[in-house]
């Protein structure tokens, strides 16, 4: 204890300053503020405008240690003055901050502006007064400033005066949603606003130049009982311009304008479409595409909401890296205007790749390679194709002769085409309807490829009676096989947004193909015995599993609702909305199924994701989401293919608990198998609560608890366990809770969370050693569990 108490002694002394401070100067330890009025007064607005008034550029002081920062300033100054060669350009030297002294007239200057603050809120009698607590040992200074103010005035009646008829006929038009109501208080803020808003709403008319400081109001406090008349007219000095709709008589536009090019713009090759004047060498679009990507053209009034519209429309070609429309006088006119439009494309290739290696918990590791080509101007009408390929290999880090899937491959090749424009026809009568819109085209094939150790299979094919697999086996006891899972799909659709925040996804052609491949068919035998539907059957019925031929039609449509699009607001709502109406046709494969003909089930997919963000301070955010689906059979039961099931767990899902771990309902994971039905569900529910706290501008902190699970409904034609059951639901959620750090590196975000499951929902049934499915999941794993990832989790 006594040496912590000599060294804060010792670093107390170090730290003093006022040796180093020049004579007479005292350092600012900044300002309080008290407002005097009568109890009937309620002061609680004007505090915090005159608390963000006060001079709060102040010195730092640490508690029991000082003035650290300013002592390291000095300390970094005298070893600059000994050695400036040295010390002058250090980047990591130490250098302090530089000490704020105390100035009157700033002090007196502070409280003048306390008392212009005052009456711009319309508290016009008021008063303010200062005195300094000064002390001479410490050599600092602070400001107590005291206002006093009196009952605010109101406004009793607002009279408009125009010279301009014109003006006056936009401005009274707008009168029905005044700023400016009898009886509030009178506030200078409002009265910009108001001017603004009839600033906005001559500018909807043509005024390119109409500007909120043409207008000036004038104020009569003269009548008493604290109330005040405001008459509103136009300056007598405002410039002829600004009181006339401005037409647009050309548009010029440069759609390869480089800034450094000192090519005279005239002598550039003109092409003369619908109003408009393109000037271009080498072209980056076909004057068509450029006709339909403006709103304006020569002859139409300036109207800033068809200006928006155009910029919002060429960047979303994104082909442009910079787009710039100027407005320019036309020389002897005040009512005229030249546009002239500038963009500087992007280069039409990219290419990229990625690199990465890939670990999960059931002890799989290998390589991820990422490659992608991008032309995003193909047929030069900003059509974007892209060529992207994922590969990716998977071995089991163990002993391979105690592993059922040693190895597994992930392959795929997907291509696309988006063009920013509607291919319907008429789409000339649309396009005015829309902010953007696109046709979309995709084309893709995935081929996922396990390794099987047959040995470890000697049950099943006993009991299933593979005689050719069983000799194989006999002549080779280490025989593997492999099975393969060809997925393709194809899908030509639209993309619409008529707002900013809402937008559409219409798929009308979707169609899925998914095919298995085996040397052996006695191989799918097995995959049909341990896979994702092991329920009941019939004769004429057989299980469906992950590896049976699919066709699945499913035409689809996305509804995307982001109010964080439009500006920053203290609440947000984000909601996206998917259905899809799916017939799938299933052509049973492997042995003893010649027999069996094609299976047919109907069933639409509802999918919905809600997340609501709410602002408690500037720095607070609680963010909650609520997240379902289910596939839902019209038919006698919902035959599902692998790649529409739901699974739950990971970065973005249940923090607690790795992916496919949970579900469906109560069963228990079986590490190490791909085989098995666990993790997959075809309804889903999970919500997250969030709250997160921005400790500095780098880091943020969060606390969060997360909840689901998924469950199977109507897969076969008798109940199964893992059914969604109303009684249970409680019981069979999933839920964790844990802490993250974020760390916002500008181009992303880095993400660090904790997280620590507290209900598990297959729990009861390891530890009473009860078989929810032929089997007993591994142990119940409550330890802490670190996901690293990138980006928010919703």
């Amino acid at each position: 204890m006594r040496l912590i108490l000599a060294l804060l002694v010792v670093t107390v002394t170090g730290c003093k300053v006022t040796k180093y401070l020049p004579e007479g100067e005292l350092l600012y330890r900044g300002a309080s503020l008290t407002i005097e009025s009568a109890d009937s007064v309620n002061t609680d607005e004007l505090e915090t405008e005159l608390t963000a008034a006060l001079n709060q550029n102040t010195n730092q002081k640490i508690p029991l240690i000082g003035y650290r920062n300013i002592w390291r300033y000095y300390k970094f100054e005298e070893k600059k003055a000994r050695k400036p060669e040295k010390y002058a350009d250090d980047p990591d030297e130490i250098r302090g901050e530089e000490p704020i002294f105390f100035d009157e007239n700033v002090v007196e200057a502070v409280s003048d502006l306390l008392e212009n603050r005052a009456s711009n809120n319309g508290y016009f009698l008021n008063e303010a007064t200062y005195s300094l607590d000064t002390n001479l040992q410490a050599r600092e200074v602070a400001a107590d400033y005291v206002i006093s103010v009196g009952t605010p005035y109101t406004i009793d009646s607002v009279e408009y005066f125009w010279r301009d008829t014109s003006v006056a006929r936009i401005v009274n038009a707008a009168r029905s949603t005044t700023y400016l109501e009898r009886g509030i208080r009178y506030d200078l803020d409002a009265i910009k606003a108001e001017r603004n808003r009839w600033q906005e709403a001559l500018k909807q008319e043509g005024y390119f130049y109409a500007n909120g400081n043409d207008f000036i109001f004038l104020a009569d406090t003269v009548t008493g009982d604290y109330e005040v008349d405001l008459l509103a007219k136009l300056k007598t000095d405002v410039p002829p311009q600004d009181l006339r709709p401005q037409r647009i008589t050309e548009v010029n536009i440069f759609p390869n304008f480089d800034l450094s090019d000192t090519t005279d713009r005239g002598s550039i090759n003109l092409t003369e479409l619908n109003g408009l004047n393109i000037r271009c060498e080498d072209c980056p679009l076909r004057p068509k595409i450029i006709d339909e990507g403006f709103y304006m053209a020569a002859g139409d009034l300036y109207n800033p909401d068809r200006h928006r519209k155009t910029l919002q429309r060429l960047a979303s070609y994104n082909i442009f890296r910079y787009i710039s429309l100027d407005y320019e006088d036309v020389p002897g006119s005040d009512s005229t205007l030249i546009l002239n439009a500038f963009m500087d494309p992007l280069p039409r290739h990219r290419f990229e790749g990625e690199l990465g290696l890939t670990y999960n918990s059931a002890r799989y590791v290998g390589p991820n390679v990422r490659l992608a080509y991008s032309n995003r101007n193909l047929l030069h009408g900003a059509e974007l194709f892209k060529l992207e390929g994922d590969f990716s290999y998977a071995v089991f880090l163990g002993n391979r002769d105690q592993i059922r899937v040693p190895t597994s491959g992930i392959y795929g090749l997907t291509a696309s085409l988006t063009v920013p424009r509607l291919w319907l026809p008429n789409r000339r009568k649309l396009i005015p309807r829309v902010l953007s819109s696109g046709t979309v085209m995709s084309l893709g094939g995935k081929l996922e490829s396990l390794s099987l150790t047959l040995s470890k299979f000697s049950t099943e094919i006993a009991q299933l009676n593979l005689s050719e697999l069983a000799d194989l086996l006999e002549e080779n006891p280490e025989a593997s096989e492999s099975v393969s899972l060809l997925q393709i799909k194809a899908e030509y659709g639209y993309t619409w947004r008529r707002r900013v925040k809402k937008s559409h996804l219409l798929n009308p052609l979707s169609i899925r193909l998914q095919d298995p491949v085996v040397s052996n068919d006695e191989v799918l035998d097995i995959a049909r015995n341990l896979g994702l539907a092991e329920g009941a059957s019939d004769a004429n019925t057989s299980a469906t599993s992950r590896f049976d031929r699919m066709i699945v039609y499913s035409p689809n449509y996305t509804l995307t609702y982001d109010s964080r699009l439009d500006g920053e607001d203290r609440q947000n709502i984000f909601w996206q909305q998917y259905l899809s109406m799916n017939f799938n046709n299933v052509f049973p494969v492997g042995s003893g199924t010649e027999d069996i003909g094609r299976v047919s089930s109907i069933y639409p997919q509802l999918e919905t994701d809600l997340r609501y963000y709410l602002g408690l301070t500037p720095k607070l955010q609680l963010a909650t989401r609520l997240h379902g689906g289910i596939a839902y059979p019209i038919t006698d039961r919902a035959i599902v293919p692998y790649f529409d099931l739901y699974t739950i767990g990971g970065p973005n899902s249940l923090r607690g608990f790795a992916p496919r771990q949970l579900g469906p309902g109560r069963t228990a994971p079986v590490n190490n198998n791909l085989l098995t039905s666990s993790g997959y569900g075809n309804l889903l529910l999970e919500s997250s609560l969030e709250l997160r706290q921005q400790v500095t501008p780098l880091i943020e902190l969060a606390a969060f608890i997360d909840a689901g699970n998924v469950w199977t409904y109507k897969t076969e034609f008798e109940p199964l366990d893992t059914d969604f059951r109303q009684g249970d639901f409680i019981d069979e959620l999933a839920m964790d809770y844990g802490i993250g750090f974020r760390f916002d590196l500008t181009f992303l975000i880095f993400r660090l969370d904790l997280a620590k499951p507290f209900q598990i929902p297959y729990q009861d049934a390891v530890n009473d050693f009860q078989i929810p499915q032929k089997f007993v999941g591994d142990p119940v794993d409550k330890n802490i569990r670190l996901v690293v990832a990138f980006g928010y989790p919703f």
